[in-house]
């Protein structure tokens, strides 16, 4: 049999308070100090983007320099002046007819251009330098270096030059630009004095070659003064110096092939290391440096292939660097837990792009972009470390100020100069203790006299206690409530239904064992905020009470009604019998003593029973019904009643209507028995602020201040009521009904001026 104890309970579905949390607002003002931060730390960047002399710049450019190299154009053949040659030639300078020999022997193999890097700065022989010049002239395709730099003037070459240089194809510089380190990195293809600039002398063999492009890099406005350079490029070296060569003297000789010259364009200059023509580079030998002509032949190299180096212009060098930092800056803030591999991932990218950029002839250097992105990296962690440790001192703060439950374990104490130090010893604290209560909550919990459990919001079990356990049969942990209840057999979820916890009604059942269970639960919310954070779920084994109260029900049957049988038919023979003889009046008193007893411990039986069938009713209508049932009692003793009510009285409450008339009948009742003939019964009522307040005053003796506080105990007769008929349970169990129906009652008397019960009931519409 199910017996409903209430109805369904509230639904806890609140949305939670939008009132931002403490560490809502520390991290909102991480957002905006982070604002700040990139408007600081993308100029920063542009600055270092924008400042050639970095000292990263130059490592960061030779090692990914190593990883582009180019191969070597086979249009390129070097004729070296190398050590052999010194040696079966003779020290240097050489005559400038074994140069014309050479250049002769070159041109009968029609090659596309000489490149002839070799100075001629000191006059010779007249006869020898004319030889040279007709060599040159009759080749046709010789180009020759042009000494010319800041610091010398053209017209210190001297006269003698003059023929030769009327018949060169071309007339080039070869100066080179060396970086602060003294390594030869990039140069010009274009300097000289102003309106008359040269052009670079690999440039020139360029252009025989047949190619047809715009000179590399970027020009500059001349000026009237001062030495002029423009198309700035970066020497495009090569993994090894490893363009095709053969010696000065095995081409006087005749000992290259025609074949292998045909159509080539052939460096002649010096690579012997006594020569001084040698620099040093990036990618040098082992020995530490590079001719000159090699250099030469990397430049042209380049020019061949379309990929001489050309730095990026300043502002898109700046733009790069500055928005690879600004999306670093916008990953931290939206993916904080990613920081690290972010910070590398944008740091391999930075490099990956100056890679792709130099493979195809930009250069621009990640030096300041890694700058940035490093220097984002560590002021994100410093700034989130100390919104962490602001965060965990503040909420530290608050959970030591809180009540403590337990006793703490002590601790040594930490050093005050390291604050991330003490914030690890309070967390330490507080972790100890958040253990300690657990186990205290389970221990309280495993020792608690019902079946409680503890549950998620959707109902798997976090909790149980032993009772618990045995109810069910398992050990509970981890399974889900509603089917366990399901199991257990709870009415409302027989049919497969599986509604919320929080939709579940509150029902007294009884399970697959015959067990009267009582079923209780309750959200547990949080400090803060009102959504449920799990359900405390609790059976009360009601099975004893309920066969007590099974027990009390059958003896009330039987005192109303087994024992009221025989104690009738005694009076009814007392009536056959009347007047007959004083005992049989005596007799009579008794019996009816007697059933007034039973019927006092029925009511008070009533009264203390579960069984209230509560119901809205009109409060008017009850004090009515006591009224009539009182009318004849009063009218035999002279007593006067008076009330306030209107039958139309709108005054409702939730009552069982029987035992609170019963109730009302007893007070009156009480008023008319101590209450002298010729006097007058007074009851009144009024309601304010949701109560409905009932006032039975009469004129009897009193009752003293004394006794006010035993007035409403069982069995208890007072001075003030000796004279009169009782048993002093009338009073006990109107007590009791007033309490089970919500209310209260009290009691003003003074000796001799009467006394006045006061009722006070929840009104149902209050």
């Amino acid at each position: 049999m199910q017996t409903f104890r209430g109805h369904p309970m509230m639904l806890w579905r609140k949305t939670e308070k939008r009132q931002p949390t403490q560490a809502q607002l520390l991290f909102h003002g991480l957002f905006r100090e982070w604002l700040w931060i990139g408007l600081v730390l993308l100029p920063f960047t542009a600055y270092l983007s924008l400042s050639p002399g970095l000292a990263l710049n130059t490592p960061l450019y030779d090692s990914l320099r190593r990883l582009t190299p180019l191969p070597a154009d086979p249009r390129i053949l070097l004729v070296t002046i190398d050590d052999q040659s010194l040696k079966k030639l003779g020290p240097w300078p050489w005559p400038r007819s074994v140069h014309a020999d050479l250049i002769d022997r070159l041109s009968a193999a029609r090659p596309s251009g000489i490149l002839f890097d070799v100075i001629f700065s000191e006059p010779g022989d007249a006869v020898q330098d004319q030889r040279l010049a007709d060599a040159v002239c009759n080749a046709g395709n010789v180009l020759l270096p042009h000494v010319s730099d800041s610091t010398v003037s053209s017209e210190a070459q001297g006269d003698h030059l003059l023929p030769l240089l009327k018949c060169a194809k071309g007339m080039g510089h070869i100066n080179v630009e060396a970086d602060n380190d003294g390594v030869v990195r990039k140069l010009y293809l274009r300097e000289g004095p102003p309106g008359s600039t040269l052009p670079q002398l690999a440039w020139l063999a360029y252009t025989l070659s047949g190619e047809a492009s715009p000179m590399p890099g970027l020009p500059r406005k001349q000026v009237d003064q001062g030495w002029h350079r423009d198309h700035a490029v970066r020497v495009p070296f090569t993994a090894h110096d490893h363009f095709p060569s053969v010696s000065y003297t095995s081409v006087l000789e005749g000992k290259v092939p025609p074949e292998a010259l045909r159509g080539r364009l052939i460096l002649v200059g010096a690579t012997a290391y006594g020569m001084g023509d040698r620099l040093v580079t990036p990618l040098a030998s082992p020995v530490g440096s590079t001719a000159g002509i090699e250099i030469q032949a990397k430049i042209l190299n380049g020019l061949l292939q379309g990929r001489s180096i050309v730095d990026l212009p300043g502002w898109l060098a700046a733009l790069i660097a500055t928005s690879l930092v600004g999306l670093l800056l916008v990953l931290l803030l939206y993916r904080p837990r990613y920081a690290l591999w972010m910070t590398l991932g944008c740091m391999a990218a930075t490099l990956l792009v100056s890679w792709a950029l130099l493979r195809m002839g930009h250069w621009w250097s990640p030096a300041a972009c890694l700058i940035g992105l490093l220097l984002s990296y560590l002021i994100w962690n410093w700034r989130r470390l100390s919104v962490i440790l602001a965060y965990f001192g503040w909420e530290l703060a608050r959970l030591d100020n809180e009540p403590k439950v337990l006793p703490e374990r002590r601790r040594a104490p930490a050093s005050k100069g390291d604050v991330l130090q003490g914030r690890i010893f309070a967390l330490e604290q507080a972790v100890s203790r958040t253990r300690d209560t657990r186990r205290f909550m389970a221990d309280g919990l495993e020792c608690l006299p019902v079946a409680t459990l503890i549950t998620d919001p959707k109902g798997t079990v976090l909790l149980a206690n032993r009772i618990a356990r045995e109810v069910f049969g398992n050990d509970l942990v981890s399974g889900n409530l509603l089917e366990q209840l399901a199991d257990l057999g709870y009415p409302p979820l027989h049919n497969g239904v599986r509604p919320a916890l929080s939709a579940l009604v509150l029902v007294e059942f009884r399970d697959i064992h015959q067990r009267s269970l009582r079923m209780e639960l309750a959200p547990l919310l949080p400090a803060e905020g009102d959504v449920a954070l799990g359900w405390l779920l609790s059976l009360t084994d009601l099975s004893k009470e309920r066969e007590a109260q099974q027990h009390r029900e059958t003896m009330l049957r039987f005192l109303s009604h087994d024992l009221r049988a025989p104690h009738s038919a005694i009076l009814a023979l007392l009536d056959v019998n009347n007047g007959a003889s004083p005992v049989f009046a005596q007799i009579e008193q008794q019996v009816r003593r007697a059933l007034s007893l039973t019927e006092s411990f029925v009511q008070l039986a009533k009264a203390e029973a579960d069984g209230y069938q509560f119901e809205p009713t009109l409060f008017a209508m009850l004090v009515m019904d006591a009224f009539d049932q009182v009318a004849v009692i009063a009218q035999l003793k002279g007593i006067h009643l008076v009330h306030d009510l209107d039958e139309t009285d709108e005054g409702m409450v939730s009552a069982d209507q029987s035992l609170l008339t019963r109730a009302l009948f007893n007070v009156l009742e009480n008023a008319i028995k101590y209450s002298p003939s010729g006097t007058t019964v007074r009851l009144s009522h009024g309601s304010a602020q949701g109560w409905l307040e009932c006032r039975i005053s009469d004129q009897g003796p009193g009752i003293a201040s004394e006794d006010l506080p035993e007035l409403f105990s069982q069995y208890r007769r007072f001075d003030s009521a000796q004279g009169s008929e009782g048993l002093g349970l009338g009073l006990t169990m109107v007590k009791a009904v007033v309490e089970r129906h919500g209310g209260r009652i009290v009691c003003e008397s003074v000796l001799g001026k009467g006394s006045t019960f006061s009722l006070q009931l929840p009104l149902l519409n209050g």
